[in-house]
């Protein structure tokens, strides 16, 4: 089953036939032609039918079409800080400032 890229999201719906009747068995809310191809594999024998996502189905949606939340700004203040205080201990080692303040001695 091929859908157009413009199509995505669709529902894919997977019926057992018996005589005339279709019996539904399985749906899966899809945003790629590869996710379609993954469930046609998993309801190998079983029809396959696609339709539109509606917006009226607020529960169906797919957690890729949901936005993102924006990261909040303060842990990237935190990694700078750290990325700071890393700096100056290692600068005050380089320099032997830790050493002589703190009267560490390396060595014999």
């Amino acid at each position: 089953m091929k859908v157009n890229t413009d199509q995505f999201p669709v529902v894919v719906q997977a019926y057992q036939t018996a005589g005339a009747n279709e019996e539904f068995f399985a749906e899966q809310v899809v945003n790629t032609q590869a996710e379609i191809d993954n469930f046609t594999a998993m309801h190998t024998g079983l029809l396959i039918k696609a339709r539109k996502l509606q917006n009226a189905e607020p529960g169906l949606k797919h957690p890729a079409t949901l936005e993102r939340r924006r990261r909040n700004s303060s842990s990237a203040v935190w990694m700078l800080l750290l990325l700071v205080i890393i700096a100056i201990v290692v600068a005050g080692f380089a320099t032997g400032w830790i050493q002589r303040n703190f009267g560490i001695t390396v060595g014999n």
